[in-house]
C-alpha cells in the first residue's frame, strides 16, 4: 500500500476541546470533534484532508488550528469567529472506558459561521466528502450544514456521513430524526454505531433490516454498523458481511468509530476504488472493512483521540 492516497478528504462541522480525565482530579484538554478526528486519521495514515469550520480566536481555538496543521490537515478555508468560545466536551470514563459527554456548547464558534464563508472553498475532482450529525442541532448551523452538502455533491465528491448522535446537544429531540435523516438521500456511505441505528429504528417503530433496506432505496451504497467489540456489520444491497474485532486492552474509545471510518475513506482512496466497484466486490470490501477496523482497534489502545490516531506503518 502506497503512503499517499490519491482522493482529497473535505471534513466539514465541529472542531471542539475535549476536556479528559487525567492523574484523578485533573481534566487534560485534547482537540477532538467528530469531523476534526476524521480528517486528522485520514492525514495521519498519509492522506490529503482538508477541514471547514468555525474556530473561535480564543487560546483553544488557536489549540485546534495548530493541532489540525501539525497533524498535516489543511485548515485555510476555516472561519475565524472573533465573538464567541470554544464549544467543550467533558468525557467521562466508566469502568468499561466507555465514554460519557458533557457539552458546553452555548453559541460557539463551531455553530457561528454561514454558508457565504465557504464560497472560495476548492473541490478536488474525485474528492470525498465527511460529515457528522452535530452541525444540524441548531437551526442556522443546519441551513449552512444543507447548503454544504449540496454543493459537494454537486462537485462530485463521494459523500460519507457518520451519524454520531450525541443527544443531549439537542436542545428539542423532535427535531432529531427529519434533519438526522434529510441528509440520507445524498450519502454514498452511512456509519452508525448500532446504539444510534436502534435509537432512529425506534423512534421510527421499523426494524433494523427495513431501515437498512430504506438507506439503500434512496441510493446509499454502503452501510457500516459499529458495536464495540462485537463484529462490523457491512451492508450493501449485493452482500452483507459481519466482519470480526481484535482482541485489544482497551485505554480509551475516544476517537474509535472516527478512526474506522477514516480507516475506511482512506483504503478507498489509496486504492482507487469507486464506491461502485466497492459494492460488487465483496472480497474487497471485507478488506477494506478490515483496514478500518484495524485503525478503530488502535486507537482504543491509547489515551485521547487525535494522539491515539494510527499513522500507516501502525496498520500494515
Amino acid at each position: 500500500m502506497s503512503t499517499h492516497s490519491k482522493s482529497q478528504l473535505t471534513c466539514f462541522g465541529e472542531a471542539l476541546i475535549d476536556l479528559l480525565p487525567h492523574d484523578g482530579e485533573a481534566l487534560l484538554p485534547i482537540v477532538g470533534g467528530a469531523p476534526a478526528n476524521v480528517a486528522v486519521g485520514f492525514a495521519k495514515l498519509g492522506g490529503k484532508s482538508v477541514f471547514l469550520g468555525g474556530l473561535s480566536q480564543d487560546p483553544f481555538g488557536h489549540k485546534i488550528e495548530n493541532t489540525l496543521q501539525h497533524y498535516g490537515v489543511d485548515t485555510q478555508f476555516c472561519v475565524k469567529v472573533n465573538d464567541a468560545n470554544t464549544a467543550l466536551a467533558v468525557v467521562q470514563l466508566d469502568q468499561y472506558k466507555e465514554r460519557q459527554f458533557s457539552f458546553y456548547r452555548d453559541n460557539t464558534a463551531d455553530i457561528k459561521v454561514e454558508i457565504d464563508a465557504f464560497d472560495s472553498v476548492s473541490w478536488p475532482e474525485n474528492g470525498i466528502f465527511h460529515f457528522c450529525s452535530n452541525t444540524l442541532t441548531d437551526p442556522d448551523i443546519s441551513q449552512v450544514h444543507m447548503a454544504l452538502l449540496k454543493r459537494a455533491k454537486m462537485h462530485n465528491q463521494l459523500i460519507s456521513y457518520d451519524v454520531n448522535l450525541r443527544l443531549n446537544l439537542w436542545l428539542d429531540l423532535t427535531l432529531l430524526p427529519e434533519r438526522v435523516e434529510r441528509c440520507y438521500l445524498h450519502c454514498d456511505i452511512i456509519k452508525f454505531s448500532q446504539e444510534e441505528l436502534d435509537y432512529l429504528c425506534q423512534l421510527g417503530n421499523i426494524s433494523c433490516k427495513r431501515y437498512c433496506d430504506w438507506l439503500l432505496s434512496l441510493g446509499v451504497k454502503v452501510i457500516i454498523v459499529s458495536n464495540g467489540k462485537e463484529p462490523v456489520h457491512v451492508i450493501t444491497k449485493k452482500s452483507e458481511l459481519f466482519v470480526d474485532t481484535p482482541e485489544i486492552t482497551v485505554a480509551d474509545t475516544t476517537g474509535a468509530g472516527d478512526s474506522l471510518i477514516s480507516g475506511f475513506l482512506f483504503y478507498l482512496s489509496n486504492n482507487e476504488l469507486d464506491i461502485c466497484t466497492l459494492t460488487e466486490n465483496t472480497h474487497e470490501l471485507k478488506q477494506a472493512i478490515e483496514f478500518a477496523i484495524k485503525c478503530g482497534a488502535y486507537t482504543c489502545t491509547e489515551i485521547g483521540a487525535m494522539p491515539a490516531l494510527p499513522t500507516l506503518d501502525k496498520i500494515v
